[in-house]
C-alpha cells in the first residue's frame, strides 16, 4: 500500500470526507470492474454505491493485515454476490431469473469486422458464465480478469487456497466445456 494511500485511510477513517472521496476516486474503477463482471452493467452502479458506503461504514475495521485493493476487492466480491444472490431470488420469484452480461472493453480505432467478432465472443463467453456458479464465477474473475494469483483469491473470498484454486479450476473446466 502506497504511504499516500495509508495517509488517506488513516483521515478517512477519523471522518475526512476529502480523504476518502480521494481513495473513492483512486480505487473506483477496481471496484466497478469487478461489479460489472459479477453483476452486469446494469447492476454493477448500485453496487458500487453499497461498496462505498460499506467501505465508509467499516474504515476504521481496516487493519492493514492485507493490502488496501485486497480488502477493497473482498468487499466488493462479497457486496455483488450478496446482491446477485437477492436478485436472483427476486428474479426467479417474479419472472424466471435473469443474468448479467460480461463487462465490454471501451472501443478504440479496431477493425470493424474483428470488433464485430469479438463481440460475439464476448457475449457467448458472458452466456456460458452466467451459468457457472457464484463461487467458480467470482474465482474465475478474480484470476483471470485481475489477474490475482490463487493466494489473493483465497484472501478475497475468505477461503482456503486449495479451495481457491479448486473454484477457479472448475469454473475454468465448465467454461471450456460449454465453449467448446
Amino acid at each position: 500500500m502506497s504511504a499516500q494511500d495509508h495517509r488517506r485511510i488513516v483521515r478517512a477513517s477519523r471522518g475526512d470526507v476529502t480523504a476518502f472521496g480521494q481513495l473513492v476516486r483512486e480505487h473506483s474503477g477496481l471496484v466497478r470492474g469487478i461489479s460489472v463482471q459479477i453483476l452486469g452493467r446494469e447492476e454493477a452502479q448500485d453496487a458500487c454505491q453499497e461498496v462505498w458506503v460499506r467501505v465508509w461504514r467499516h474504515l476504521g475495521d481496516f487493519r492493514g493485515d492485507s493490502s488496501f485493493t485486497t480488502w477493497l476487492r473482498t468487499i466488493t466480491v462479497n457486496t455483488c454476490l450478496s446482491l446477485h444472490k437477492k436478485a436472483s431470488r427476486r428474479e426467479e420469484y417474479a419472472f424466471g431469473g435473469g443474468v448479467p452480461d460480461l463487462v465490454e472493453p471501451s472501443g478504440g480505432d479496431a477493425d470493424p469486422e474483428a470488433s464485430a467478432i469479438g463481440s460475439e465472443r464476448r457475449d457467448e463467453i458472458s452466456v456460458y458464465l452466467r451459468q457457472v456458479r457464484e463461487e467458480h464465477r467470482a474465482a474465475l474473475i478474480l484470476r483471470y480478469l485481475e489477474g490475482l494469483s490463487y493466494a489473493e483469491i483465497a484472501e478475497v473470498l475468505d477461503v482456503p487456497s486449495g479451495t481457491a484454486r479448486g473454484w477457479a479450476s472448475r469454473g475454468r473446466a465448465a467454461m471450456l466445456v460449454a465453449l467448446s
